[in-house]
């Protein structure tokens, strides 16, 4: 099969409104189009994710009686969290036989008109929730006739986010995940970490062809991982999301603005260049694991050639 681009990143949330308030305050995001759907059980909202053409960040919650979005919720503790990441595909009739090869098991959507699979092996777990869809339709995001369009502005200082960097997903062996993904659509290896290089954990970043996002795979090393403790509460799903930023002073009085502290901070210089990252916990975020990051010049903080490619 074979991936076009992303197209958006969705959460579910209890509270459509605080959280695109959230959004377009700190984050910057801009609201584009909202949609409200008791028959499909769901209320929405796109916005627009700076530096970002072509992919979006979506906010669905629950709406009308008996929606799967209120059993997702009810069956993760009433907690936000990140839901599934939407992307086109040229042909969705032959991923759809594909998956059936491959023993994954996919969900019609609108009527037809989208897939909802995890494209993780099967064998080891539910893995992350995508939304395939084919060319000439944006139903899978509420861009259809019921939609309209709606335009927003935040008040204060927003993170000054330049570009969705990567998605990342953990898992117990990130070989493993890495060739199944090649095999089933063509991501391709860029870069990984020297198998030695922490104590913890091991990653590699994976291209998406047709896509400006990468998908990082990160897995656990030594007795007592950070990764570990998430695989064993949650299986391998992902684990977090990863933007740029323009400015880090910026970035961080911004931060300091919205009263929303930042964790595990670190910096360094590479090729003579600055870099800097940090993270930002799921409950000041609606449920997803933030990670910022910015560089004094392009690539020195995930350079391609930092480690040859071991596998092909």
């Amino acid at each position: 099969m074979q991936i076009y681009r992303i197209d958006h990143v969705a959460q579910v949330t209890p509270d459509l409104d605080a959280q695109v308030a959230r959004l377009s305050g700190l984050f910057g995001f801009r609201p584009v189009r909202s949609w409200d759907d008791p028959g499909e059980g769901v209320r929405g909202a796109r916005l627009e994710i700076p530096g970002s053409r072509g992919q979006a960040w979506e906010v669905v919650a629950p709406s009308g009686s008996g929606s799967s979005l209120q059993t997702w919720l009810d069956e993760h503790g009433g907690r936000p969290g990140l839901h599934h990441v939407g992307a086109e595909v040229p042909d969705l009739e032959a991923v759809q036989a594909e998956l059936e090869v491959r023993g994954i098991k996919a969900t019609d959507g609108a009527r037809g008109r989208w897939l909802e699979a995890s494209l993780s092996p099967p064998e080891h777990g539910p893995g992350v929730l995508w939304r395939l869809r084919g060319p000439g339709s944006l139903d899978m995001c509420g861009d259809s006739s019921a939609s309209r369009a709606v335009t927003g502005s935040s008040d204060g200082p927003s993170l000054g986010i330049v570009a969705l960097d990567h998605i990342c997903q953990a898992f117990h062996d990130r070989d493993v995940l890495a060739r199944w993904y090649q095999d089933l659509a063509g991501f391709v290896q860029v870069w990984r970490t020297a198998d030695e290089e922490h104590p913890d954990m091991a990653d590699l970043v994976l291209n998406i062809p047709g896509s400006a996002i990468c998908w990082e795979v990160i897995m656990p090393r030594g007795e007592d991982s950070f990764i570990s403790r998430f695989l064993d509460k949650g299986g391998p799903g992902a684990h977090h999301v990863t933007f740029e930023v323009s400015d880090w002073d910026e970035a961080m009085a911004a931060c300091s603005h919205h009263e929303t502290p930042t964790f595990d901070d670190e910096e360094g210089v590479t090729d003579g260049a600055a870099w800097k990252h940090t993270f930002i916990h799921p409950k000041h975020t609606g449920g997803v694991l933030v990670q910022l990051f910015w560089e004094e010049r392009p690539g020195v903080w995930v350079r391609s050639d930092k480690v040859p490619p071991r596998w092909t």
